[in-house]
C-alpha cells in the first residue's frame, strides 16, 4: 500500500517551493548522493573491567571468566546481544560468554581452560611470564617467594592484582627493596607500597596499558600543552592608541590654555 502511493501520489507531485517532483529531483541529486555505509552502526555498549585475583571481570553483578595470564589488568569489554566479549588491549579476542539477564544476580560464567589450576607447571610458567614484564626484580622477587612460601603461587596472583594499582615505578621499587631485605611476601609488598607510593588513577592505569599498543609515532614525540605566552598577542588591541591617551593632564595643550604665562 505505501509502495503504491509513493510511486503514484507522492513521488510524481509537484513541490511548490521546488517546482519539481520528488522523484526528479532526487534524479538530479543522485550524482552527488553519498552511498549508505555497508555494515550497521555498531550500538553495543562498551566498558573497561578489572580483572579480579580470580581471574573474573564483573558486570552487572555477574562474573565473567578471561585467561588467567590477564589477572590484574583492566580490559575492554564488550557487551553485544545476548554475549559478552573481552578484549586483550591490543583489542584481540580473549574470551567470549553468554549474557546473564538483568534479572538475575552473582552467576559465574567461566571456561574451564581460563584457569589453569590443574596444571601446577602451566600455572607457573604464567606467573614467570606475568613477573618477567616487571623486569629482572620481578623474577628475583617471584623466585623468592615461591621458595620461601608455602602458598607462593596465590600470593603471587593477589600481588599482581595489587601491582594494577600502581604505577610500574612504583611496583619495581617495592619489589627491590623487598628482594633486598629479603622480605618475599605478599604482606611486605603491601606495606612498603602502603608506605612508598599512592594508587594510581584509574585513568592513569588505563593510559599505561594503552600506551604500548599506539603507534610508535605518537609514543615518541609527545605533545604538551601550549605555554600561555603564545596567546598573549590574542589579547593585544589592533586599533593604534590615540595619541595623548598616556600624557599626564598638566602636560597636554589644553591644560596650558588657562593657565597665567607669567611676567614677560
Amino acid at each position: 500500500m505505501t509502495a503504491r502511493w509513493l510511486a503514484t501520489v507522492a513521488d510524481v507531485h509537484t513541490i511548490r517551493d521546488f517546482r519539481e517532483t520528488p522523484r526528479d529531483r532526487h534524479e538530479r541529486e543522485r550524482p552527488h548522493l553519498l552511498p549508505l555505509p555497508t555494515r550497521d552502526f555498531d550500538t553495543a555498549l562498551v566498558v573497561y573491567r578489572h580483572v579480579n585475583v580470580e581471574g573474573f571481570l564483573t558486570h552487572r553483578l555477574n562474573h565473567y571468566s578471561v585467561p588467567w595470564s590477564f589477572i590484574g589488568q583492566v580490559l575492554p569489554v564488550r557487551i553485544a546481544d545476548g554475549e559478552v566479549i573481552v578484549y586483550s588491549v591490543g583489542l584481540e579476542e580473549v574470551a567470549r560468554h553468554p549474557l546473564v539477564p538483568a534479572t538475575r544476580s552473582g552467576v559465574r560464567q567461566s571456561i574451564k581452560s581460563h584457569h589453569p589450576t590443574g596444571d601446577p607447571e602451566e600455572r607457573t610458567r604464567l606467573l614467570r611470564q606475568r613477573f618477567a614484564d616487571l623486569g629482572p626484580v620481578g623474577t628475583a622477587f617471584l623466585d623468592g617467594l615461591l621458595a620461601r612460601q608455602i602458598q607462593g603461587k596465590l600470593q603471587a596472583q593477589h600481588l599482581l592484582a595489587l601491582a594494577a594499582q600502581y604505577t610500574r615505578d612504583d611496583v619495581r621499587a617495592a619489589l627491590d627493596r623487598a628482594v633486598r631485605f629479603g622480605a618475599f611476601s605478599l604482606a611486605a609488598v603491601r606495606r612498603i607500597l602502603a608506605a612508598r607510593a599512592r594508587p594510581r588513577p584509574r585513568l592513569d592505569e588505563l593510559a599505561e596499558l594503552h600506551r604500548d599498543s599506539l603507534d610508535p609515532t605518537l609514543r615518541d614525540d609527545v605533545i604538551g600543552p601550549r605555554s600561555t605566552r603564545d596567546y598573549q598577542h590574542l589579547l593585544a588591541s589592533d586599533e593604534p592608541e590615540e595619541p595623548g591617551d598616556d600624557t599626564p593632564p598638566e602636560d597636554r595643550p589644553e591644560h596650558d590654555a588657562g593657565r597665567d604665562p607669567g611676567p614677560a
